[in-house]
């Protein structure tokens, strides 16, 4: 462990606005997800996009800023890995064996080995089964395919000139796109494939990264293009539903990156301090943001537990009793995100502050391509 350098940065808007996005997902899958579900709150899945974008535009902006530390790989690894997998591995273990013991309440077409989910393979088990799985685990595969992403976006960032890393970007998203497209209407294992793989999700996380390049790299004029955008949500929400009205058929090919484009507009919006910013200021909001992780791992079985136990079912709101039992899950469910958070992913956060940014400054890319040149010399 090295000493540190640097200040770490938050931004209590992010919190915020990621606190909102975590009301999202719960509430699509507490009151619309569900047999007899509201589809007017099935908004789950623009908040998913929104987790990915951010993903994209936090963990690239921190790789850009810190990719020359002589320590960053050892830094970055330790610190993910302490900031994940603890919380995850212990109620993905508890959660499955829930699943093995009360298989009437979890409504479970097809349970997955244990070690799937441990290893953030379930994806792949998703696909050949062309099933989403254990309920209660389904969340699961967003965190699968951000795992893949923290594997491989570290080297791209820290060995791709900086001039050069806008075009690399740009040409994995058109792939994804591609890819989607020639796996749309297929198989339904296809049609899996195309939610939960990483090269097919990577435009969305792609529109993350551009915006922390565009941060890092500097020179633009953010003042000039706030209207644009604050007006991105907006204009992405239009497009994506002209889109499913002219043509089903390039709607699921088409739509996530429209959405995300409309995610990572609005999100450089509230980063340089828009009006929408001063909502995500809002005390509940940020609580909910900075427990998001624990409360988006645990709702599900939450709610699976209190209307298994209490009516003896998966849940359902084909009656008034069962959507009570919903709403009563809701503060459960903030109670347990944050008993969890304050007892494990927050120690184990602090634990990994201890490994520290090094002096010692490395510049790798230039490094790279001075070997690289030397390699033709020689030749």
């Amino acid at each position: 462990m090295t000493h540190a350098s640097g200040v770490e940065r938050r931004l209590p808007a992010l919190d915020g606005l990621r606190g909102m996005m975590t009301l999202l997902v719960v509430v699509s899958h507490f009151f619309g997800e569900l047999p007899h579900g509201l589809r007017a709150v099935m908004f789950g899945w623009v908040a998913v996009d929104m987790f990915f974008v951010m993903s994209g535009y936090l963990i690239g902006k921190l790789i850009l800023e810190r990719k020359d530390h002589a320590n960053f790989f050892q830094v970055f690894y330790v610190r993910r890995c302490l900031r994940i997998i603890p919380p995850y591995a212990l109620v993905t273990v508890l959660v499955w064996c829930l699943v093995e013991m009360l298989p009437a309440w979890t409504d479970t077409p097809v349970q997955f080995p244990l070690w799937s989910y441990l290893s953030f393979t379930q994806t792949f088990f998703m696909i050949d089964q062309a099933s989403i799985g254990a309920h209660w685990l389904a969340p699961t595969w967003t965190l699968a395919v951000e795992e893949h992403f923290y594997l491989i976006i570290p080297a791209v960032l820290v060995f791709t000139p900086l001039r050069r890393l806008t075009g690399w970007l740009i040409g994995a998203g058109l792939v994804a796109i591609i890819l989607r497209a020639l796996l749309a209407g297929t198989r339904p294992s296809a049609e899996y494939a195309s939610l939960v793989l990483l090269p097919a999700r990577a435009d969305i996380l792609v529109l993350g990264l551009l915006g922390a390049v565009a941060m890092v790299r500097g020179g633009v004029d953010w003042a000039r293009w706030m209207i644009w955008l604050r007006a991105s949500p907006l204009v992405a929400l239009v497009a994506v539903g002209a889109l499913q009205m002219l043509s089903p058929t390039l709607f699921p090919v088409f739509s996530p990156t429209l959405v995300a484009a409309g995610c990572a507009g609005y999100l450089l919006a509230i980063v340089h301090g828009a009006p929408e910013a001063r909502v995500y200021h809002s005390p509940i909001l940020r609580f909910l943001g900075t427990n998001s992780y624990c409360i988006y791992l645990t709702h599900m079985p939450v709610l699976g537990l209190m209307h298994g136990g209490l009516l003896g079912a998966a849940p359902d709101l084909a009656t008034p009793v069962q959507g009570l039992v919903s709403l009563a899950a809701l503060p459960v469910t903030l109670l347990v995100g944050w008993g969890l958070t304050k007892s494990l992913e927050e120690p184990a956060m602090d634990y990994g502050r201890r490994w520290r940014w090094s002096d010692v400054m490395i510049k790798r890319a230039q490094l790279h391509s001075a070997s690289r040149l030397r390699g033709l010399v020689t030749k």
